[in-house]
């Protein structure tokens, strides 16, 4: 079975990232080389307990998922195995997911990145079995599993939370445009895998859990998933591709706001106080598309569980 070396990108302090250490030694499946990147919420804070033989990379601040992911690639490259696998600290992988991933690449060569199919947390109820994009950018998830799939469905692309990636594609694809900082960075990692010419895939019979993280930092959730939605756009269909995005989240934008403004009426129900940082995110997240204002988000309300996002004085932000 192929040589894998494994990316587990951790955020804060608590801990969660051992129980996905601990579910690749339960998988079955030898894991060569295991690097652990840890993106502080704090100043000052430390990976907790990393277990013996596991490298650990303190970043210097919370540099998110693209920064952070690279890290944890770059050091792999350096040796590098036949497949690597990215994984976010709560990411859920559930019996067998592992081995079907890794069977798969085996029997489908042509294919520089594959991924498990994505139920919600402790469910059976699907979120992704793979993304989609329309030919303007627009990204949304395949709900049902395709009928007649065989072993590897051809998607747009995959969530990043689990990833199982041939290093050749990273090298012909480059890795993940820092600039995104997180939301749609493994989409546009996707897109230039396939324009490299390798496949993108989900291995319906591997299963993993997914929790969306819209609710722990809607403001910027909004404003990345706006900002990064455009340049995905742009990347993908160029001024077409643009416009259009610039069209759906501006309705996306207004629509929210003119949603918070009813809510401060007694005729609609609802707390304004959960629309308003989504309204603001997305107005905020289109601006700095237009400006050209890359990586973690500003201030917004709605923040959050996001924090540490500023390096240290004299520590370049990708850190």
């Amino acid at each position: 079975m192929s040589e894998v070396g494994a990316v587990v990108l951790a955020y804060g302090a608590g801990g969660e990232y051992l129980q996905v250490l601990r579910s690749l030694e339960e998988q079955g499946v030898a894991v060569a080389r295991t690097v652990v990147v840890h993106n502080p919420s704090a100043p000052g804070e430390k990976l907790p307990s990393p277990p013996p033989g596991c490298e650990a990379i303190e970043a210097s601040h919370n540099l998110g998922y693209a920064a952070g992911m690279n890290l944890g690639i770059e050091r792999l490259l350096e040796s590098p195995p036949e497949l690597l696998l990215l994984l976010t600290h709560d990411a859920g992988l559930r019996p067998g997911a592992l081995r079907s991933l890794v069977e798969a690449a085996a029997a489908e060569p042509s294919y520089g990145v594959l991924g498990p199919a994505l139920l919600f947390a402790g469910s059976q109820e699907a979120f992704s079995f793979g993304g989609t994009a329309s030919p303007t950018g627009d990204l949304g998830h395949r709900k049902e599993r395709p009928r007649g799939a065989g072993p590897v469905v051809p998607c747009d692309w995959l969530d990043g939370g689990t990833m199982l990636i041939r290093p050749e594609a990273l090298r012909a694809a480059g890795e993940f445009d820092e600039r995104l900082w997180s939301y749609c960075e493994d989409a546009d990692l996707c897109l230039r895998i396939r324009r490299a010419g390798f496949g993108v895939g989900v291995v319906p019979d591997a299963i993993a859990d997914q929790e969306p993280g819209a609710a722990k930092r809607p403001g910027p959730w909004a404003y990345l998933r706006a900002r990064n939605g455009l340049a995905y756009a742009q990347r993908k269909a160029g001024a077409r591709g643009t416009a259009a995005a610039l069209l759906r989240w501006g309705g996306l934008a207004l629509s929210e706001l003119a949603r918070t403004l009813a809510r401060l009426t007694p005729l609609r129900p609802g707390d304004p106080a959960a629309t308003w940082p989504v309204a603001v995110g997305t107005v905020r997240g289109i601006v700095d598309f237009l400006r050209g204002r890359w990586g973690p988000p500003p201030s917004l309300p709605g923040g959050g569980d996001l924090k540490n996002v500023e390096p240290p004085p004299g520590v370049p932000a990708n850190g």
